[in-house]
């Protein structure tokens, strides 16, 4: 129900800058400078000091920072009694961000809606810090069991094989395989190793091959960014391939399987339920075939 003024102002400050917050919020720095000249000019105030090593908080803005957290928090709060108020909510809200975008989810829904066009459906964003929105319903996301993912549902739709991704300039960057041999003496950087038995197995094998094995945090190593990994590999499920835009993803000699599928709250309202019965029909069968839908 807030404007989004005040929570690109939010932004600005916890990311300290006008490009970082536009970055975060997937829109661009000129919009997010509107937005902030437009909540002065309404306010009468000067929320930001200028200068060339960037931007600090006036006294009015500290105020307002103080304030509008304490906003959020209420905005949140009557979103989650509101969501739970009878069974009229027909909103679906879909979490995304460029590591969880949404593949499957989208066509589903078109098809889904063709026979029950009393549903509507949200994308809702996870910031860059992972925050997911107390309104999100379902995620699409592989299934690394990693902190988030533990307190939700989870349907699997595929499995997908991991691979690796290199610069450009990598010399393996032309292989249309890699192989074990291909990856001595390499580094290979995973960004975590989850709680996931395939994810264990495969570190156990590339290190039981004298492969040598380094484990960032996301905030450490970005995927989106090749300079993040630009001498060394990142391994990666091949469904990436999509977001790793700076980068080459090969596929691995040896195949070690990640699932894919959809994540859910324990108790969805109705209309998410309807959804997911519809998911469940669709692909309830297992992919038996083989068939990997992400990666088609």
């Amino acid at each position: 129900m807030l404007r989004p003024h005040l929570k690109t102002f939010l932004t600005v400050c916890e990311s300290g800058s006008f490009n970082k917050a536009a970055a975060e919020l997937y829109i661009t720095p000129s919009a997010v400078l509107q937005q902030i000249h437009t909540l002065e000019s309404e306010l009468g105030a000067t929320l930001f000091a200028r200068s060339s090593k960037g931007v600090t908080l006036t006294a009015e803005g500290e105020y307002l920072r103080q304030t509008g957290k304490a906003l959020v928090q209420m905005d949140e709060q009557i979103h989650r009694e509101i969501r739970h108020v009878g069974a009229e909510n027909r909103t679906i809200c879909i979490g995304t961000s460029i590591m969880e975008k949404v593949r499957l989810l989208y066509e589903l829904w078109v098809l889904f809606s063709a026979e029950n066009g009393h549903c509507d459906i949200q994308m809702l964003n996870i910031d860059a810090m992972h925050n997911i929105p107390e309104r999100t319903d379902l995620i699409e996301s592989v299934n690394g069991d990693i902190g988030w993912q533990q307190a939700w549902e989870f349907f699997e739709i595929c499995k997908v094989p991991f691979g690796f991704a290199v610069a450009g300039n990598h010399p393996l960057a032309d292989r249309s395989l890699l192989t074990v041999q291909d990856l001595k003496d390499q580094t290979v950087l995973s960004l975590t190793s989850g709680n996931n038995e395939t994810m264990q197995e495969l570190l156990r094998f590339l290190r039981n091959e004298k492969i040598r094995v380094s484990i960032h945090s996301g905030a450490e190593v970005n995927p989106l960014w090749s300079s993040g990994f630009s001498r060394n590999i990142l391994l990666v499920p091949l469904c990436w391939k999509d977001i790793l835009i700076n980068a080459v993803t090969i596929p691995f000699e040896k195949e070690f399987l990640i699932p894919y599928g959809v994540f859910y709250r324990p108790e969805p309202q109705p209309a998410v339920r309807q959804f997911l019965e519809f998911i469940f029909a669709t692909y309830g069968a297992g992919n038996t075939s083989g068939i990997v839908p992400v990666l088609e």
